[in-house]
């Protein structure tokens, strides 16, 4: 599996970086950080789908999503879990807690949350998906590039090697907008599948003849 490392390894390349960079931005600390934002973008647009099985108590209409993985969005709620067609049931949201519509429970049941994951790189692998990978690399890049040249445009430090920096900062952020725009796109093309029937039939145009 892809790990932090790999997709470090990967910036640097397409920083055109060899070994450790002394430059601000370049090292391995914030090349880390760019990939983590990077992740975190690509999850608003293309999130891994997921699902669990919590608890509801005896006697509450409440369903506690403390125990979902970096969840983003729920989507759904199946209860009683396991019928087909599957049985979602309404529910609404606020902060960490679902609020089901239905009866209380007698006992303690199972609910199955369907709901919208973040993505996650670390030392271990990646959730990323491979087609996805260059994603990470370019945002990573987009991003660090735009760190190093605004750092210098900012401050009066003295760099090994000096970018011009009005005209790279320009560079970087056109780099990162192109970036960000193709994120976009790329959600947009990530059908988003309703588990939900329409409540009400869709709105017909008629026709009055005399």
């Amino acid at each position: 599996m892809t790990t932090l490392a790999d997709f470090r390894n990967r910036t640097k390349a397409a920083l055109g970086i060899a070994g450790a960079s002394p430059e601000r931005g370049f090292d391995d600390a914030s090349l880390d950080q760019h990939i983590k934002q990077a992740v975190e973008e690509l999850s608003l647009h293309v999130p891994v789908e997921a699902s669990a099985d919590l608890t509801v108590t005896a006697g509450s209409r409440t369903l506690g999503t403390s125990g979902l993985t970096r969840p983003l969005r729920v989507a759904a709620v199946e209860l009683p879990v396991g019928q087909w067609p599957r049985r979602l049931v309404d529910f609404d949201r606020w902060g960490a807690t679902l609020s089901l519509d239905i009866a209380p429970p007698a006992a303690n049941t199972t609910a199955r949350v369907y709901y919208e994951q973040a993505h996650l790189v670390d030392a271990s692998g990646s959730t990323v998906a491979a087609e996805h990978e260059h994603v990470i690399v370019e945002g990573a890049a987009a991003l660090a590039l735009l760190a190093r040249v605004a750092g210098a445009a900012e401050t009066l430090e003295t760099a090994t090697t000096q970018p011009q920096t009005y005209q790279h900062l320009r560079l970087a952020q056109a780099r990162l907008a192109r970036w960000r725009a193709g994120l976009r796109r790329l959600g947009g093309r990530v059908v988003r599948r309703s588990l939900y029937a329409p409540a009400t039939a869709p709105v017909q145009a008629h026709v009055v003849s005399e």
